[in-house]
């Protein structure tokens, strides 16, 4: 009764009519389906099957019954419409098929036959194992003219259930084949070179975010590798278990990197902290989605989860690009253009796995190859053109900091042009206020003597008039000439700008000196100290000389001033002598006194400015002497011993008249 119906079903319905050449044909308008929960049925028990209700018609026009473990039984008859025998190949798209059987059904006259198996695969089986080496499963059957027969295929999947099926004739299939092979492998291998050479060109300008941009489309090309079957056929032949369920780890591994290459490109730790931790959530959900997915994989709802990660993924690919166009980065519009082309595939391709039946798989992966090439020029692009803005903020700083390193060079050189004006203001002061102290000190000589003959007064005679006038004379010329020489003039204001300005030099100019005798100053001088010394109980003493001596007057008048004024004042005792004597080419001046000497450290220190012996004193009369000796190109030298006194001489040059020059 069963087997009438069956033949009685057959003889009505309308098998699809197979041609010789060329031929290609959809056969999801012809294929009635049976859901089989837990894999009961054997082929004969499901040929029985066919004529009930238990086989229902495919609503929509792609086979596809989302994520579930059940079996499914296909039901579709076809025809030789020819008059002589022919092949026809029957390919079905899905290439991750756990378990996939095809058997060929024959009719003879009404009644179809017994089912003979034509196609059969296992899990666990590698690729190898196929019939023919191609990527989708093929089945071949052979039909003798007119012949009608039914075909019948059960299958199954843990990753998507979406079958396409075709009938093609033999030249059509291998066309098509070498057709789809060179297109597949075209895309790819353009969008991998360009993405080579971006990545490469871009690591070497130092963005981090090429190279997540690289490790994202390696990701993506690899997933849509796997879901054509080219990843079983060329990269894991013989893994099946691992090929089963790849599509989710890499699918895992593709998100992470997009969600990275996003983060970085936007710099999200730096610019948006809230998305950023978006970003880290997705990463982390990632993670877990690669790890679990060993375990969990063969349970719907571990895929309906991916599908979930993916939306997310996909709306932070999108937020970011948002972000990067409202903050104004460069590259930003390249980048939400990137986003918005990787979104639509995604989308479509979710879509068709919430909505089974829909959208065909192997569309969705077409366009999602050349989204895929699109995407990467955008996202190429966008990374160019951020570092291009980098670039020229980096220059632009650059800039300023040169402009500001210029202005903070030049407050520097003012500063130090300052300083060392600076300095040599103080070093001319410095020299004005020697020069002054020099003056009070030479100052209290003449002053010495004028009180001591002004003690006198009442009794004034010829010789203290004398005295008195010289004295005054001498004060005259010494504070005259003092006074022009602390007065600034313009040479003074180009020594301020002299580097070399020295402490040492107190007067500009030498004195211009003159040939006089000796006499001269030795005489002055004992007039201007021989009362004090008299008056303090020393024997003072000046040897007449008729020497002739090249100087200035007034230079070796002080000098000599100085040392018998020193002698006056620091001997206690004992006697002073002043006097002359030739030596070759230079009378040497000498003054010899009785006080208590001085020893060599001692000599050397008092011959510093400011620096006073064990005798007290105001620290410049002997610094006055050795200065002003070498000044006037003398040679000053002093010999004491403590406690028997000390020698002070002054070697002048002798005049040329005198030496008969």
């Amino acid at each position: 009764m069963l087997l009438g119906a069956v033949q009685a079903w057959g003889a009505s319905s309308t098998p699809l009519q197979l041609q010789h050449r060329n031929f290609h044909s959809d056969l999801a308008p012809h294929i009635r389906y049976l859901i089989d929960e837990d894999w009961a049925l054997s082929a004969e028990q499901a040929l029985k099957l066919v004529p009930t209700d238990d086989f229902k018609p495919v609503e929509t026009s792609i086979v596809d019954f989302g994520f579930t473990k059940a079996r499914f039984w296909l039901w579709a008859e076809v025809q030789n419409a020819s008059r002589a025998p022919g092949a026809w190949n029957l390919v079905l798209s899905n290439p991750l098929s756990d378990t996939l059987s095809v058997y060929l059904v024959p009719m003879t006259g009404e009644r179809f036959g017994k089912p003979v198996e034509i196609l059969s695969h296992r899990a666990g089986e590698a690729f190898a194992a196929r019939a023919l080496a191609y990527r989708n499963y093929v089945a071949t059957f052979r039909l003798a003219p007119n012949e009608r027969a039914g075909l019948l295929i059960t299958y199954s999947s843990k990753a998507a259930t979406q079958q396409l099926v075709y009938v093609e004739s033999p030249d059509y299939f291998f066309a098509q084949v070498n057709q789809e092979d060179m297109h597949n492998f075209l895309v790819l291998g353009v969008l991998l070179g360009m993405t080579l050479v971006s990545v490469i060109y871009l690591t070497a300008l130092r963005s981090r975010a090429a190279l997540y941009y690289g490790i994202y489309i390696c990701a993506a090309a690899l997933y849509l590798f796997q879901t054509d079957g080219y990843g079983f056929q060329f990269l894991w032949p013989n893994w099946p278990q691992w090929n089963a369920m790849a599509v989710i780890p890499i699918g895992a591994v593709w998100a992470a990197s997009g969600l990275q290459f996003a983060r970085s490109f936007v710099d999200a730790p730096k610019n948006h902290p809230t998305l950023n931790w978006l970003f880290i959530a997705g990463l982390i959900a990632s993670g877990l989605m690669f790890i679990t997915s060993f375990w969990l994989f063969e349970t719907p709802w571990f895929k309906f989860v991916a599908l979930v990660l993916a939306v997310y993924c996909t709306s932070l690919y999108v937020a970011a690009g948002i972000a990067a166009v409202r903050r104004g980065q460069a590259g930003g519009r390249f980048f939400f253009a990137g986003s918005l082309i990787v979104v639509a595939p995604i989308l479509f391709g979710l879509t068709s796995y919430a909505l089974p039946g829909q959208f065909s798989q192997d569309l969705i992966g077409h366009g999602a190859r050349y989204a895929l090439g699109l995407e990467g020029i955008a996202f190429a692009l966008a990374i160019f053109a951020n570092l291009l803005g980098i670039r020229r903020e980096r220059d632009e700083a650059m800039r300023r900091e040169i402009v500001e390193t210029k202005e903070k060079l030049a407050a520097i050189e003012a500063l130090q042009d300052a300083k060392e004006k600076h300095s040599r203001a103080v070093q001319l002061a410095e020299r004005r206020r020697d020069q002054l102290a020099t003056t009070a000190h030479d100052i209290q000589q003449p002053l010495a003597s004028l009180r001591m003959a002004m003690q006198q007064v009442k009794n004034l005679e010829g010789l203290d008039q004398e005295k008195i006038a010289g004295s005054l004379s001498y004060l005259d010329q010494l504070i005259d000439r003092n006074l022009q020489q602390t007065r600034p003039t313009a040479s003074d204001h180009g020594e301020m700008d002299d580097h070399h300005a020295s402490f040492a030099t107190l007067s500009q100019h030498k004195p211009p000196a003159e040939d006089f005798p000796v006499s001269v100053v030795l005489n002055n001088v004992a007039r201007m100290f021989e009362a004090e010394a008299h008056a303090k109980g020393l024997g003072f003493r000046a040897v007449p000389s008729s020497r002739q001596v090249t100087a200035d007057p007034i230079g070796l008048m002080r000098i000599v001033s100085n040392l018998v004024s020193n002698a006056v004042k620091y001997t206690k005792t004992g006697r002073i002598l002043l006097g002359c004597r030739s030596a070759g080419n230079h009378v040497l001046i000498e003054v010899h006194d009785t006080g208590p000497g001085m020893t060599q450290e001692e000599v050397d220190r008092v011959l510093k400015p400011y620096e006073k012996g064990e005798t007290g004193g105001t620290g410049l009369g002997l610094a006055v002497v050795s200065r002003l000796a070498r000044e006037q190109g003398f040679v000053f030298d002093v010999t004491s011993t403590p406690g028997q006194g000390s020698v002070f001489n002054v070697a002048v040059p002798m005049a040329k008249q005198a030496r008969g020059v």
